[in-house]
């Protein structure tokens, strides 16, 4: 085989011998913040991986051909970075965000907050109709991040239009912390969450699919098959419907149910059940919603951790109140404590099976780190950090689940999506596992041809969250990954690919 073509079986490989896992070597950002720390620590900011630079509306061009092989290197070119040229994210821009998310934050908040407090949410949504200037963010720990982020178009006067879509709508959830003064003991809006009462709503709209998810999880306890696996994985991918910041509670009634395979567009299942079925290991998650997002992905928790595969499971939670519906701690004890309350006795045993592995340690959770600090911001999960890397680099698999994590993942580029998943995730520092349903305009490890297809037959795939992705990616054997403005590259050791292919081979 062509040594070019080692991405499309270096997943194999890996799997093929268990044994190889000592070619795995870390990645390691270079450049990274005075010291050798994290910015997502204590409140540092630290120099960003990659310039910003303005971004007035490109033309979408630059979006094919990323990707450069070589011997014992990938490289990948950045393409044009999504912003308000998109209909869709002009849309949300203009629309969505300011009018339905803001204003019924306004209406769900009335007599819970100061008058005062409400105003300020509600000028924020005039503030981004309006297109005026933006501003610098006030408070919280990674303020800094915010601000360096932002600089370039602080510096050039730009408005809200002017932003890339990723960095104004993470932008615009911490500005209604700032709204609210969240970061401040003294204020009644400190730790306060805007967005309980809607989470709690669409918590009690799920449980009638909480009780087919409990049903299923008891059914396979403790089996360790492909069948189980897959039947889990994918309940766990389409409870990812259930997002408050793209339906309403009442969008919410129709959604997370299975789908017929044609909406599947990517399936990588069998070879993620490969994988752990080879490695074992922790499994850690970046989690998306609450509600019934929460509840599918803390039943495929309790699947995993009843077989004798995984040995532990990792929870990494949002910091604070983010994007309507994400997952926090508060979100985490009240999902348990729901199903442990239910009349359902099938509910009552996975909950008490999950506090039993918080008490074990079987069961692990962050909420306020570096990590989550990082998953919060505003940067590309190619900029992580090398602590946070660290973390996670001995991970079995990292399950990124929901479309802000897939976008994340990258970086908001218009990659082509005949793009191979694997080569754009070579950068990673572990195993790493997509699984979001498409609510935004961005798809890549697609065949030839599928979305243009797509295109036709169903205009509105890529952003209504009727179809789903399961992509899996192994990173190479590399030692180094280099972040700067035009992309990326992954040095790795060509003779431990070489290992693997012989591994193969035999």
């Amino acid at each position: 085989m062509h040594r070019a073509a080692y991405v499309t079986v270096l997943a194999a490989a890996y799997l093929a011998t268990a044994s190889s896992s000592a070619f795995v070597q870390p990645l390691q950002v270079l450049r990274p913040g005075p010291g050798g720390g994290s910015k997502y620590a204590a409140g540092r900011s630290g120099p960003r991986l990659r310039a910003a630079t303005m971004s007035l509306f490109p033309d979408g061009s630059g979006v094919a051909g990323a990707v450069t092989l070589s011997k014992g290197e990938i490289k990948v070119e950045f393409p044009a970075i999504l912003d308000n040229a998109d209909p869709f994210v002009l849309d949300t821009m203009t629309i969505r965000v300011p009018t339905k998310i803001i204003g019924r934050t306004v209406e769900y908040n009335a007599g819970r907050l100061p008058q005062d407090a409400l105003d300020r949410i509600a000028a924020l949504g005039d503030e981004m109709r309006a297109n005026a200037k933006v501003c610098a963010i006030e408070s919280g720990a990674i303020r800094g991040v915010y601000n360096a982020a932002l600089a370039p178009y602080l510096d050039e006067g730009a408005t809200w239009s002017q932003l890339p879509w990723y960095l104004a709508e993470t932008y615009v959830y911490h500005r209604l912390l700032d709204a609210i003064a969240f970061f401040d003991p003294a204020s009644p809006g400190y730790g306060y969450d805007i967005f309980a009462t809607e989470k709690e709503e669409a918590l009690q709209q799920a449980l009638p699919l909480a009780a087919a998810r409990a049903d299923a999880c008891v059914a396979a306890s403790g089996e360790w098959s492909a069948r189980c696996f897959r039947g889990m994985l994918h309940m766990a991918l389409w409870g990812n419907q259930g997002d408050s910041s793209l339906f309403t509670v009442a969008d919410l009634s129709g959604k997370g149910g299975s789908a017929d395979a044609s909406r599947l567009l990517v399936d990588d299942t069998d070879d993620v059940f490969d994988h752990l079925s080879a490695k074992g290991g922790a499994v850690h998650f970046f989690n998306d919603n609450s509600g019934m997002e929460l509840i599918s992905d803390l039943a495929l928790v309790h699947y995993l951790l009843s077989t004798d595969k995984i040995e532990k499971v990792v929870l990494h939670l949002k910091p604070y109140p983010f994007f309507v519906s994400d997952a926090t701690k508060t979100d985490l004890r009240r999902t348990i404590d729901v199903l442990a309350a239910s009349d359902d006795p099938n509910q009552k045993k996975v909950a008490a099976g999950l506090d039993a592995h918080l008490k074990d340690g079987r069961l692990q959770f962050t909420h306020e780190g570096p990590l989550n600090l990082f998953l919060a911001s505003p940067d590309a999960m190619w900029e992580m950090p090398p602590a946070e890397r660290a973390s996670v680099r001995d991970a079995s698999l990292v399950i990124c689940k929901g479309d802000l994590m897939y976008r994340k993942l990258l970086g908001d580029r218009k990659f082509d999506p005949a793009e191979p998943f694997q080569q754009l995730l070579s950068y990673f520092p572990c195993p790493v596992l997509a699984l979001r349903t498409c609510k935004s305009p961005l798809a890549t490890g697609l065949k030839d041809g599928q979305a243009g297809a797509l295109d036709a037959s169903h205009p509105t795939w890529k952003v209504d969250g009727e179809f789903g992705m399961i992509q899996f990616a192994v990173p190479p054997p590399a030692s180094e990954v280099e972040v700067s403005e035009e992309g990326f590259s992954v040095t790795f050791d060509d003779a431990a690919v070489d290992a693997l292919f012989e591994a193969l081979a035999k």
